[in-house]
């Protein structure tokens, strides 16, 4: 099949019990013109024995074992670091792609020339391969704020990922998240809203499965660190959901005055009126205990909205 090589990476810890259904479907691709990287973080079950049957029967397939464990956003950069394909993407040992994954994400990457990523929606599965939900991420260049990440099934330029430097070693358990944030301020995403490419698995052993409210944290940790740069990317409404978004959760869930106040006053420069309604919010929410918001900044508020003060 002509078009671009596609590098897929596969990394693996202890992934034998599901391993062979998603590098099976890896090797069905109706798109055939891909490599296939297994890197095995130093497994101790019969991952490896598993990986090198795949070797074996196609060419295409390639196994690296870590000398150590280095975690999933390590094992990712080892994987790329050995990639030939022009396009990159990677999956999980326990998911599995629809035959024609590659093929249709390839296509728009092909016909959308400006297109730097393409990521779709994705089915959710059991342990018995059986259907339990649709995730849906949403178009990120509509809002940022309804953007839920590009999921488990993408596909990038190599120069997204030359861009980025890779993934962020110290985004342990974000570090998709974290990659794609960071790509989309300096790349052009695609959204694809088509759910039958892609089916992950929701048991207790994955990863995000058993940590998901810590992983709700660590997102919201790594939007912020990117929020200087990030606000110059996205509309002035999503501004404000952000600024408006972050001065909530440090008054009601991290008793937070002085980060709350500094997300305040950032949205009072955007707009006033809504800065007087998230200090109203975060007053009622703290009506049972000690109010966190500064008298003065939240009088200067009331006054400026009753004095007709005008939204920059």
């Amino acid at each position: 099949m002509n078009g671009p090589l596609v590098t897929i990476v596969l990394p693996t810890y202890n992934g034998s019990r599901y391993l062979r259904q998603s590098l099976d479907s890896c090797l069905a691709q109706t798109y055939t013109n891909f490599e296939l990287l297994i890197v095995n973080d130093c497994s101790t079950d019969n991952t490896a024995a598993i990986a090198e049957e795949y070797v074996n029967r196609d060419p295409r397939v390639r196994l690296i074992n870590n000398a150590v464990n280095k975690r999933l956003p390590a094992s990712l950069n080892v994987g790329f670091d050995e990639a030939k394909g022009s396009l990159f993407t990677w999956t999980s040992d326990d998911n599995y792609y629809a035959a024609d994954a590659i093929e249709r994400m390839v296509k728009v990457l092909q016909e959308k020339p400006e297109i730097d990523l393409v990521y779709c929606d994705y089915i959710q599965i059991d342990d018995d391969n059986k259907q339990v939900g649709i995730m849906r991420f949403n178009d990120i260049n509509q809002s940022i704020i309804t953007w839920e990440g590009c999921g488990a099934c993408f596909l990038y330029k190599k120069a997204v990922h030359e861009r980025n430097k890779g993934y962020n070693v110290s985004a342990f358990m974000i570090e998709d998240y974290d990659f794609f944030l960071r790509a989309f301020m300096h790349s052009k995403f695609y959204y694809l809203p088509e759910y039958n490419v892609y089916y992950y698995r929701v048991h207790a052993a994955s990863l995000t499965g058993t940590m998901s409210s810590a992983v709700q944290d660590l997102q919201k940790i790594v939007v912020e660190k990117q929020l200087p740069l990030l606000v110059q990317h996205v509309s002035k409404r999503d501004e404000i959901l952000l600024y408006r978004k972050y001065a909530v959760f440090y008054a009601v869930f991290k008793e937070n005055g002085p980060k709350m106040q500094f997300y305040l006053q950032k949205l009072y420069r955007l707009s006033p009126s809504q800065a007087f309604i998230s200090f109203a919010y975060i007053t009622f929410r703290k009506i049972k205990g000690a109010v966190v918001v500064p008298l003065s900044f939240g009088i200067a508020l009331l006054k400026n909205i009753i004095s007709g003060g005008k939204e920059k």
